[in-house]
């Protein structure tokens, strides 16, 4: 049964997935990031608020340790309050782990209609392989194809507490596919050079597309200032008061790749 979902003031919670129609909760925590050239994209087609970071900073505590940081315990690593632009139909998503214990995590994808402001669940995954690590993590969909103009948007949660949803992290962000533009197609076949690549889709706003080239290849010289740009845009959307830490434990950050 398909589960519709509609913008409220309060975060999405586990237990609401029951039913057909959900209050889609996105509290706004972050202002907006720019994408890395500067450029506050799609100005003129908000998506719903959305929170790039999870609630609090302490996390899920373990009994072993607790969270001092000030860091939130997740940080979906996209543009806050702009859908972020991707040309891949199977785009990665990404987000920061701060937290040493693994944890059970969960991920959502809707498919949002800006005309009714609805939001229909297409992907989910729970299943008690996907846990988390410390540090960045990136998730590949193989089975799930998006369309071209579609927007959408995605979901982590961490789950501390399966009988207590309420107390779990969670953070959404927003995405629209477009259409690769003919001089841009043109310019990218022509380019065998990744950091060419990454530099065209940067131009372009495509958000993912330059993330994935940046933190796949961050070892490479010249992607590194690449890779710590965005990063800090990434960071300069908190409102933790912590942007400097959160950039260091961003740039020193471990990469872990999944794909579901």
């Amino acid at each position: 049964m398909t589960q519709i979902l509609c913008p409220s003031q309060k975060y999405l919670r586990k237990s609401l997935f029951t039913s057909i129609d959900i209050a889609l909760s996105l509290l706004l925590l972050m202002p907006t990031t720019v994408l890395a050239d500067g450029k506050n994209n799609n100005s003129n087609d908000p998506p719903p608020q959305t929170t790039g970071t999870s609630g609090g900073s302490r996390g899920c505590e373990t009994q072993s340790e607790t969270s001092l940081s000030s860091i939130p315990a997740l940080i979906l690593l996209a543009p806050s309050q702009i859908y972020g632009q991707t040309l891949a139909s199977r785009p990665t998503f990404a987000w920061f782990i701060n937290n040493s214990a693994s944890l059970q995590m969960e991920f959502r994808l809707y498919e949002y209609d800006p005309a009714s402001k609805q939001s229909k669940l297409i992907k989910e995954i729970k299943d008690k392989n996907f846990k988390s690590s410390p540090g960045i993590i990136m998730l590949s969909l193989s089975n799930s194809e998006l369309l071209v103009g579609g927007r959408y948007l995605w979901q982590v949660e961490l789950v501390c507490d399966a009988n207590r949803p309420s107390g779990n992290p969670v953070a959404t962000a927003a995405m629209k596919v477009v259409l690769v533009k003919p001089d841009l197609e043109k310019q990218l076949s022509q380019s065998n050079d990744v950091l060419a690549k990454a530099n065209l889709y940067n131009q372009a706003d495509l958000w993912y597309n330059t993330l994935e080239i940046a933190l796949t290849s961050k070892d490479e010289p010249k992607l590194r200032e690449l890779n710590m740009f965005l990063l800090e845009q990434v960071a300069n959307g908190s409102e933790t008061g912590q942007k400097e830490q959160i950039q260091v434990e961003l740039t020193k950050s471990p990469i872990h790749q999944l794909q579901r």
